[in-house]
């Protein structure tokens, strides 16, 4: 097997009828390894795979890449998991992967109107954001990414929309079934696969097409509205796009403002309650409300009302080099060290030193 940086290792045979090269991959996690979509194993990668901890579960991400599974099943004694091909497997699987859900840490991607009516991708957020795709993509030439023939596709450009949820993840490193995988610009190799093709918008969403997720294991009461990922979706690039819809009774966010990123916030539907310096002001549907980057521009969204509302919101990325300010809780938020810190005391240059 032969390892890549971001942790995953893996095998791959020559197919010169294709001129590239088929691949399979080997994940090491805590509570179990998975291998994905396994080409027949010769003794030396048995003898790998066995020193690494064996294989707890096999992964197929589509009917034609069942390949050497049920030998992998046999050999380590492990389970298979697959998404909607299920029924088109020759052996039977031990679980049904559905969109949304995870597997040894892997955030499981349905996919939609490529060539099996079940294909699946795996995303993986802890190493180095990377995903791993059977047929949906293939890495040929190398440095691209390409679909396959029309053809051979269910309905080309629903499968150029359905790709949009691997956008949507950012990710940094993309693991293809078939051909040269890419690595650290996966996102820009994506998006011009998917917005050079004319027979679907990729760059065009509707509201009522977002998918909203909660993150109750984060956010405690009070907090729980739902967000959904507009602008990676759409392979923008300097503006960050997302949308939230807040129940009655819950906040999106702490009181905050931010020295670099310059929001702005409209309001698709209901009527939430904006907190600012100024004070509180009811807004309504169609507000528009930018936030500058000082004081006068921290904010929070509250839904004070009986119905649920929805809006939309727009920012400069502004990365590592931005600074959050929570005023509430004397708090600094700090992307370019991962942490959350007191405003308070201040200290002098030479504090703790001499």
């Amino acid at each position: 097997m032969q390892p890549t940086a971001t942790g995953i290792a893996m095998w791959s045979a020559w197919q010169p009828d294709r001129n590239l090269f088929f691949n399979s991959y080997f994940v090491p996690r805590d509570g179990g390894n998975l291998v994905v979509d396994p080409l027949p194993l010769d003794e030396q990668t048995v003898g790998e795979l066995r020193d690494r901890g064996g294989v707890a579960w096999v992964v197929v991400t589509n009917r034609d890449h069942e390949r050497a599974a049920a030998d992998v099943v046999k050999q380590f004694g492990a389970k298979l998991a697959t998404g909607g091909d299920a029924p088109l497997l020759s052996i039977t699987a031990d679980r049904l992967l559905q969109h949304g859900e995870t597997i040894g840490g892997a955030l499981v991607i349905a996919l939609d109107g490529l060539k099996t009516p079940g294909e699946i991708a795996l995303y993986f957020p802890d190493m180095d954001r990377t995903a791993i795709v059977g047929d949906a993509l293939w890495g040929t030439p190398a440095g691209t990414l390409t679909l396959m023939a029309d053809n051979k596709l269910s309905d080309p450009p629903r499968a150029v929309l359905s790709l949009r949820r691997l956008l949507a993840l950012h990710p940094n490193n993309l693991l293809v079934g078939d051909g040269a995988p890419i690595f650290d610009n996966a996102f820009d190799v994506l998006n011009a696969c998917l917005s050079g093709r004319n027979d679907a918008h990729v760059n065009v969403i509707n509201m009522d097409q977002l998918v909203f997720a909660d993150d109750p294991e984060n956010d405690p009461p009070g907090y729980r509205g739902t967000w959904a990922e507009v602008g990676f979706m759409l392979g923008a690039t300097r503006l960050g796009y997302a949308a939230t819809k807040l129940p009655p009774g819950e906040s999106f966010c702490p009181l905050h403002w931010h020295t670099m990123e310059e929001e702005l916030f409209i309001v698709w539907d209901g009527t939430p309650t904006l907190r600012t310096p100024r004070g509180e002001v009811e807004l309504r549907s169609g507000d528009i409300v930018a936030f500058p980057t000082n004081e006068r521009g921290a904010h929070k969204l509250t839904n004070k009302s009986d119905a649920p509302c929805t809006f939309l919101m727009i920012a400069n990325d502004a990365g590592d080099d931005d600074v959050c300010i929570y005023p509430d809780s004397d708090k600094v938020g700090v992307p370019s060290i991962r942490r959350r810190l007191r405003m308070t005391p201040t200290l002098t240059y030479y504090d703790g030193e001499i």
